[in-house]
């Protein structure tokens, strides 16, 4: 069936064709919408006199300011023909499309048209824009320039919503529920245009933090690091690395320690915590006769560490690093390997809590790895780096 077309004649398709556009049903009711819009607020404010006076202005003015661009048609008309268009549709086109009755529920149902048909508009928006700033002056831009700042002071503005947004993933770090059940909980709070994409996202901009991908066979044999950092073929499986697009096939997150131990040092409370290792250290030596073994300091490794002159500065930072492999399903089909680290310069009863253990990297499976190696380097490499002077 043909697409009906009508006849416009708003202030954007004045512009392209002095005689009007012909646009389809959708785009025409949309046009209409906003061109009476439009002439309400102007006639508000040519009533209240906010931007006019009444003594200055006249209908011959507001014509000169494109407002209206007809000179031959007085205000009535234009609102019956430009607006309406009552008189040039065709009694049967109206009655097989719409009814000009039934405007407002066919404003309803095409409020959420798609980006493709948004397209057709986007010019009619941006002639709004520049009409409505032609003759602002400094001290109008400054006002707006003062509300846009105020805006974060709101308790529905970006940075409030976000700032719930990230108390709601706190929360979900601490008892551990589901994405699913933390947008739920957005929506019962009403919390608009937040998601936990862009919480995510926000949280990852203040902290800085960014995980690196390393390429990882598919059968989780080898990482690409090292000897293999050039190959496209797994030695053990024969496995490709990437994808017909070009697209490694998986990969292993890693987030570095060094960053993060960054983070904990600029916290001045988080400073004084990770003292421990130097305050437990030097009261042991001022009580010589105490001998027991109260802390991992008072075993044998650490002591050989510290003839090997290492941990001298207050500052240095003891780590306790494991790894394991772990069933993820209850058919036992898929190996998940997570390697775990553990700060000695925090007090025993905190180095253990959740909040406290660092994750640098998991392997995600789904069999044990064969060369354990080569995922372990992007994490020697960091140590390395850390020990270095």
């Amino acid at each position: 069936m043909e697409e009906k077309t009508f006849l416009c004649t708003c202030i954007s398709c004045l512009k392209e064709n002095s005689n009007g556009v012909l646009l389809n049903q959708n785009t025409y009711n949309r046009h209409r919408k906003k061109q009476q819009t439009r002439e309400d607020s102007l006639i508000k404010q040519f009533h209240s006199g906010e931007n006019y006076q009444e003594e200055e202005l006249s209908i011959d003015d507001i014509r000169q300011d494109d407002i209206y661009q007809e000179e031959e048609l007085p205000i009535d008309d234009i609102r019956q023909d430009d607006i309406h268009q009552e008189e040039e549709l065709p009694i049967d086109e109206l009655d097989k499309n719409s009814d000009i009755e039934s405007f407002d529920e066919d404003n309803k149902y095409y409020s959420d048209y798609s980006e493709d048909d948004s397209e057709d508009d986007d010019d009619y928006e941006e002639n709004d824009d520049e009409d409505d700033n032609d003759g602002e002056d400094d001290n109008e831009d400054e006002e707006e320039d003062d509300d846009a700042m105020q805006i974060d002071n709101r308790p529905d503005s970006p940075s409030k919503k976000l700032i719930e947004g990230l108390k709601l993933l706190y929360l979900k770090s601490l008892y551990n529920f589901t994405e699913s059940a933390y947008d739920d909980i957005i929506k019962i709070f009403t919390i608009e245009n937040v998601s936990l994409y862009k919480v995510k996202t926000h949280l990852k901009n203040i902290t800085g933090l960014v995980p690196i991908f390393y390429d990882m066979c598919e059968n989780s044999c080898i990482c690409y690091t090292e000897d293999y950092e050039s190959d496209q073929v797994c030695p053990y499986c024969s496995s490709t690395r990437f994808d017909a697009k070009g697209k490694a096939k998986k990969v292993m997150p890693y987030l570095s320690i060094k960053d993060r131990l960054k983070i904990q040092f600029k916290d001045e409370n988080r400073a004084k915590e990770l003292l421990y290792r130097h305050e437990y250290i030097t009261n042991k030596e001022q009580n010589d006769d105490d001998d027991d073994l109260d802390d991992i300091f008072d075993g044998s490794i650490y002591k050989e560490l510290m003839e090997e002159n290492l941990f001298i500065d207050k500052r240095d930072i003891a780590f306790t690093a494991s790894c394991d492999g772990y069933q993820i399903f209850r058919q036992k089909t898929d190996d998940c390997w997570l390697f775990l680290m553990i700060n000695n310069n925090l007090d025993p009863s905190l180095r253990v809590k959740k909040e406290n253990l660092l994750i640098p990297f998991l392997i995600p499976g789904p069999n044990q790895p064969k060369d354990f190696n080569t995922f372990l380097r992007p994490f020697i490499d960091e140590m390395k780096e850390l020990e270095s002077k």
